[in-house]
């Protein structure tokens, strides 16, 4: 669904009012005022200017202060990273570098809090309205137009007479105000006063001017989003002497009907009632405050400290972010709660090194923050869960799968849905309009609702920091036991695996996360998944095709072979990497063939220098091959010559294919080649002195481009070590294995199975 149809309206003013924005002790009466002048400006400024010495010379809101947005270079931010970058191949990251272009920030007139104090009479003639945007203190922001051909929105011409509709003649609604919850039934299908034009799936104009005002409009509130903790956020835009309000949220946008400042109080009455307003009624997350200037430099500190120790190729991606060189995140301490212990710690936070951008949706962000009650640095997982049946919150599934004492999953220290500090559940609620306006209007959209949640666990790494093949290899393998345990005790499956959700612990332990999208067996979905990572069977489906367990094995032999080619592949000609690349809804059956065709002509030699490696790959991929002529080819004599060698017993395949344990085993055989080739190429050395270990060691071969050495080159055998648990002391002041203990020489060790877990 585009980003224009999750803008939903009209709803009248006085109903915006009224539903949206009555603050706890009622409606407040608002004197006349003169907006003449708005009408008359010939730029921007001056209509800002005057609009801001109506405001205060009418003592509309006292509590806010209006201010023109100064120009600076962190009002303006070119676009960061996503969370899913590592998802494009390789090669496309060698030649296209990331581009985009700048957007600003913050709107050309913003509100922030701050009561007015007692200033002496200034000597210049008259006051600089100038101010920087502080997104510390930025409450409201003004989108200010100079003409109607401006106007983001197409409904008819505004309203311009007192004789409208009265907010008396509309029926009694409750308050949306973070503290009562939306009776929907009572008044929605009268809050709509003017419906979408015919013929049209939104209420966006379709021209170039709205269509650029559309795009501003939504970069400041994602740029609000993302570096406020919001529930949702009022916008005002004013073209000439009309204006309209705009509600945001992460479902969507409700937009009120545009009218004239000059006929109607309501702009002033919303300024006024927005001055009373607590701050769950403006938006505001209240679990989370602005930190004092000493926690901030407590949570800098311990940040630098944590990114000085990482070395190699064992980091977090983009964790320099946290730290925010631009200057326009605040530090903020957020209250996080244990759901079924209720036990609570305050973490600090700034900015998230990675996540999504997108305003609408789920909007997961992740942190890396200080936890002032251990004084150590955790991960903080924020995001807005959809509200779905079918859907467990990942907290709970964490609490599951913990109480099954199933292996290489995170330790959730904190998390659940997240209640304001009275208790009322954090929610969106623009989705309920929009869907009891489609019973009455087809063209109005059906949206997702939205619920946040929070989840808070020890740091991992992602799977491409595995410092050599067989650490990756050890990490899949351990990855089935997860599926298998998960599968076999609770019906459970992930049904969303990537190369960003199978992670690493510092040690180089697997840890398989995310499992926001996993449901057990009753809750069926339809097509859930990354797509670079989903199976070719949901790929070349229809999109009602339903998640199985063994698509999650499949899924992890593409994650397995995506990481392999981005991080220890010699040579990539011959691999087809557009199967690895998101081609959207449309294209997936394409993507889906392409990886098919690849299981059946899959050949590694000579562009990887471990031959158990090259042979685990094969197998793995000659094995799904098999699979698939099973499932496409019911008749042995309708193989066509090229596929004549995958067609054995069609039954004993399927069956097969869906046991974790036929998958576990094969792994395990590959990572025991792997042992053998180490202890050969051991010997090897002996015999030939001058082959010293910096020849051979992976992170120095993987640079090497040129054809691979006759001599085998082996993967160092990860550490035998355990995992610390939460706090120990042999951790440094950031919770973390030290740096010296991380690169301490390595034992080597046998293939751990752990055939008594996998087989419970």
């Amino acid at each position: 669904m585009s980003e224009e149809s999750q803008f939903i309206g009209f709803v009248s003013p006085e109903l915006f009012l009224e539903r949206f924005m009555e603050p706890a002790s009622g409606p407040i009466a608002v004197a006349p005022a003169d907006v003449s002048q708005l009408e008359a400006a010939r730029t921007v400024r001056e209509a800002s200017e005057a609009l801001i010495r109506t405001v205060e010379k009418n003592k509309i809101c006292p509590g806010l202060r209006l201010f023109v947005t100064k120009a600076k270079k962190r009002n303006l931010e070119s676009p960061a990273p996503r969370g899913d970058s590592r998802h494009a191949c390789r090669k496309a990251e060698a030649t296209n570098s990331l581009q985009g272009t700048k957007a600003a920030l913050c709107p050309p007139l913003v509100a922030r809090r701050q009561p007015r104090a007692t200033r002496r009479r200034s000597t210049k003639p008259k006051r600089d309205f100038a101010e920087y945007h502080d997104f510390a203190t930025a409450e409201l922001g003004f989108e200010v137009l100079l003409s109607v051909d401006e106007d983001p929105f197409c409904d008819s011409a505004p309203l311009e007479h007192s004789s409208d509709m009265h907010p008396s003649d509309a029926p009694h609604t409750h308050l949306v105000n973070g503290a009562a919850s939306p009776h929907v039934d009572e008044a929605l299908p009268q809050l709509r006063s003017q419906p979408a034009p015919a013929n049209h799936s939104t209420i966006a104009r379709s021209t170039q001017k709205a269509a650029a005002t559309r795009s501003r409009l939504l970069a400041h509130a994602q740029a609000t989003f993302a570096r406020q903790h919001r529930c949702f956020l009022f916008q005002l835009v004013i073209v000439q002497d009309q204006v309209r309000f705009v509600r945001w949220d992460r479902a969507g946008a409700v937009v009120s009907s545009r009218f004239s400042a000059i006929h109607h109080p309501y702009l002033f009455e919303f300024l006024c009632q927005f001055d009373q307003m607590s701050d769950a009624q403006r938006g505001w997350d209240t679990t989370v405050t602005r930190a004092t200037r000493r926690e901030a430099m407590l949570f800098e500190d311990a940040l630098r400290t944590f990114l000085a120790a990482e070395t190699g190729t064992r980091s977090i991606p983009h964790g320099d972010q946290t730290l925010d060189s631009s200057g326009t995140y605040p530090t903020w301490k957020v209250r996080v709660v244990h759901e079924d212990t209720g036990e609570a710690a305050d973490l600090l936070a700034r900015r998230p090194f990675a996540g999504h951008q997108a305003m609408f949706g789920r909007a997961t962000r992740a942190y890396l923050t200080f936890n002032l009650n251990d004084h150590r640095l955790v991960f903080m997982k924020d995001s807005w869960r959809v509200i779905d049946s079918r859907l467990q919150p990942e907290f709970q599934i964490y609490q599951e799968l913990s109480a099954h004492a199933v292996p290489f999953i995170p330790y959730p220290m904190y998390g659940g849905d997240v209640h304001h500090l009275d208790g009322v559940l954090q929610e969106t609620f623009i989705h309920l309009i929009a869907n009891e306006w489609n019973e009455q209007d087809p063209f109005c959209p059906r949206m997702d609702g939205y619920i946040h949640h929070r989840l808070v666990q020890d740091i991992a790494y992602p799977l491409d920091s595995a410092r050599d093949e067989r650490e990756l290899v050890q990490v899949i393998h351990d990855a089935l036991i997860v599926l298998d345990r998960a599968h076999s005790e609770l019906g459970l499956i992930h049904r969303d695996l990537s190369s960003l959700n199978v992670m690493l612990t510092r040690d180089g332990e697997c840890l398989l996360s995310d499992w926001d999208h996993a449901g057990k067996l009753t809750q069926k979905a339809h097509g859930v998944g990354t797509f670079q990572f989903m199976s070719v069977r949901l790929l070349e489906s229809k999109s009602d095709a339903v998640n199985e367990h063994v698509d999650d094995l499949e899924s992890l032999f593409w994650v397995l072979l995506f990481v392999a080619i981005i991080r220890f592949a010699v040579r990539l000609d011959g691999i087809d990497l557009d199967m690895f690349r998101d081609p959207g809804s449309s294209q997936r059956h394409y993507i889906g063939a392409t990886k098919c065709d690849h299981l059946y002509s899959a050949k590694y030699r000579e562009r990887f220098r471990s031959a158990a490696f090259v042979k685990l790959l094969e197998d793995l991929a000659s094995s799904w091959a098999e699979y698939y002529v099973a499932i496409y080819v019911r008749d042995e004599k309708d193989l066509p010559a090229e596929l004549a060698a995958f067609g054995p017993d069609r039954m004993k395949i399927l069956d097969q294919a869906k046991q974790p344990s036929f998958w576990i085993e094969k792994v395990a055989s590959g990572l025991r080649a792997f042992d053998a080739e180490q202890a050969e190429a051991s010997a090897k050395a002996q015999e030939h002195p001058s082959i010293t270990d910096l020849d051979t060691h992976p992170q120095n071969l993987q640079q090497n481009t040129e054809e691979p050495s006759a001599v085998p080159v082996f993967a160092v055998v990860r550490s035998n070590r355990k995992r610390k648990a939460p706090g120990d002391d042999s951790s440094d002041d950031t919770g973390h294995p030290s740096a010296q203990s991380a690169d301490r020489p390595r034992r080597s060790k046998r293939l751990k199975t752990m055939r008594g877990s996998s087989s419970r």
